[in-house]
């Protein structure tokens, strides 16, 4: 998931991930989102969101939350 630079801070990211957790956890009891381990603005956004980060899953590159 990404949104364009110059959309940020307008809570449209918010409102994807809700969307897309929302549509998952319809259809399945767990999800998991992952980023890569030094994509420390999209971690600290999954964060603010209420994700908690995960260990490094070995092998995979991405860590999960």
């Amino acid at each position: 998931m990404m949104v364009d630079p110059g959309n940020h801070r307008r809570g449209l990211g918010r409102l994807l991930l809700r969307y897309a957790e929302e549509t998952l956890l319809a259809r399945y009891s767990t999800i998991r989102l992952e980023t890569f381990v030094d994509n420390a603005r999209a971690a600290s956004f999954y964060e603010a969101c209420g994700w908690v980060r995960a260990d490094l899953v070995e092998g995979e590159g991405p860590a999960g939350f």
